[in-house]
């Protein structure tokens, strides 16, 4: 079968490598669709979170996690699904591939989804499940202000998360204008684009200027801020533009550098910084239902489908901001 293996930094080929075989307590899935993640990404650009982002098939390191597809064979001790069975997972490696096993005590992360649910958009939903988390951990009252960084895929799952439950104004930042138009179709209440504005000065002007006790910089009048970017300027402006009292920040992105911050800004505004990574099962089957329910348009983010042949293009394709959101990677 084809199967697209890592094989260095810049370096995703696509291999001939043997069909797995059934687990016997576990599935085999042929894959319809397979996202391209941002952990993808990092294994791409800096060949980070190989080994939890890969699985060695036939030698190879096959990449992918975020699949769907349909149960074509089941081992004699596998419990809870049969043939035919439309499935996603959400955290299983070796999905950018023909076929995919799942191993029984991975079975977990495999949900069934609904036959009206495209194999295309079900695959974007591990890129829900986490912004969901996210918003969970502080939820933004309507009459409250939320600052974005980022409008990836995970940012801009993140406003989608917030517009399902809370009409609190949300201001997302970003360098690119296509994607800040896709915020603004989503529901971003204002948007900046940091490439031609000071973003923390904008957001300044919109929600007031504070002066914070023993701090020679001033603070915004954000509820929450959240870095959905992943890069030190970003985290800094995250706390930066927090109220001066009772503010949260999540972070919720890979840095790929280390960060110095202002820890007396922490200390001074009495903020809360909260790390978001992964999700619980119950938020998985909450981000399925908003997706199969229409409650969140995911195929707005699905920027390019691409054949299996082509996956090396689709990781070179993901990495330019200026033209893509998700990619998916589906077979004919």
């Amino acid at each position: 079968m084809k199967a697209c293996a890592f094989y260095g930094k810049r370096d995703v080929r696509v291999v001939d490598i043997p069909v797995p075989k059934v687990p016997s307590n576990g599935v085999l899935i042929h894959v319809k669709a397979c996202g391209i993640c941002g952990t993808d990404m990092h294994v791409y650009n800096s060949a980070l979170l190989v080994e939890a982002s890969t699985k060695k098939i036939g030698g190879h390191l096959i990449i992918g996690h975020e699949f769907t597809g349909e149960i074509v064979e089941i081992g004699p001790d596998a419990d809870g699904f049969k043939p035919g069975d439309r499935v996603c997972s959400v955290h299983n490696k070796g999905g950018l591939a023909e076929y995919a096993a799942v191993e029984g005590d991975r079975l977990e992360n495999l949900f069934s989804i609904p036959d009206h649910l495209p194999y295309k958009t079900a695959a974007t939903l591990e890129p829900l499940c986490n912004p969901v988390h996210s918003f969970h951990m502080r939820e933004p009252g309507d009459d409250e202000t939320v600052a974005l960084f980022g409008s990836g895929v995970i940012g801009l799952g993140y406003l989608q998360a917030l517009r399902a439950y809370s009409r609190a104004r949300v201001i997302v930042v970003d360098i690119s204008d296509f994607k800040l138009d896709v915020a603004r179709k989503i529901g971003a209440s204002e948007t900046i684009n940091a490439k031609n504005t000071d973003a923390v000065k904008k957001i300044k002007e919109i929600t007031g200027e504070h002066t914070v006790r023993y701090q020679p910089s001033t603070a915004g009048g954000c509820d929450v801020a959240v870095d959905c970017a992943g890069i030190p300027l970003t985290l800094r402006q995250c706390l930066e533009v927090l109220k001066p009292e009772n503010g949260t920040a999540i972070v919720a992105a890979i840095y790929e550098d280390e960060i110095p911050i202002d820890a007396n800004m922490v200390v001074f505004k009495y903020m809360s910084v909260l790390g978001s990574m992964g999700y619980y099962p119950e938020e998985t089957e909450e981000a399925l239902r908003l997706i199969a329910d229409g409650r969140v348009n995911r195929d707005i983010l699905v920027t390019h489908t691409l054949p299996l042949k082509d996956a090396a293009r689709g990781f070179e394709v993901q990495k330019d901001p200026e033209k893509s959101i998700k990619v998916v990677i589906v077979n004919e």
